[in-house]
């Protein structure tokens, strides 16, 4: 086998490892809290011995940001590939909000891991704090959000939008919700109300079937 083919086998085995101990230990925090997540924890989930598991992450804040961001990340994803054509910065955003929650209101497992760990690790992963500040910052430039402080304004908006999507996951919203809360959201950051509840309200495309 030549050297190059054996690295590469080492490395796709190595990645299988490392995708297998974030999908266990997406299960453990969708039963814990994340305070109570223990490294332990995670080994027993995975099955594998604890010197595998330091291979990878050096302690459970390491693999807790691990799996923030691959599920964040592959919301990302799907989100960019929805608004690639769309300029208008405050749509953008409001596409982007709007499916973090609704996709909470399908899959309450995954609703509940981003709000634990997201109250411990937010931004969630820098996917997240970059398309986000790239939104606002030529939200800004263009004059469409009107905002005192870039930094306080991200913490509103992912703050806001955390605490909605743990009100949403305890029941306690209407199916609209995830509207009202990027309308508000968009007001907050000097869009008129009624295009503010235009973009906020406008039709959702749907995710496509996997």
């Amino acid at each position: 086998m030549k050297p190059s083919r054996r690295a590469s086998i080492g490395m796709e085995k190595r990645e299988r490892t490392r995708s297998h101990l974030i999908e266990s230990a997406y299960r453990v925090f969708a039963r814990k809290e994340t305070d109570a997540v223990t490294i332990d924890d995670i080994i027993a989930e995975a099955g594998v011995a604890r010197g595998t598991f330091y291979n990878y992450f050096q302690t459970r804040e390491d693999v807790l940001r691990a799996v923030a961001a691959s599920l964040s990340d592959v919301m990302n994803q799907k989100i960019w590939a929805q608004y690639a054509a769309i300029s208008d910065p405050a749509e953008r955003m409001a596409i982007g909000l709007r499916q973090f929650l609704h996709q909470a209101m399908r899959d309450a497992t995954w609703g509940w891991v981003i709000v634990r760990i997201g109250l411990v690790a937010a931004p969630l992963s820098e996917t997240i704090e970059r398309g986000l500040l790239s939104d606002l910052e030529a939200g800004i430039r263009l004059e469409r959000f009107h905002v005192d402080s870039v930094q306080a304004t991200v913490d509103l908006v992912l703050g806001t939008s955390l605490m909605a999507m743990r009100t949403t996951l305890k029941g306690h919203t209407e199916p609209n919700y995830p509207e009202q809360i990027t309308k508000l959201i968009l007001k907050s950051l000097g869009v008129h109300n009624d295009d503010a509840e235009a973009i906020a309200f406008k039709a959702l495309e749907p995710f496509p079937e996997e």
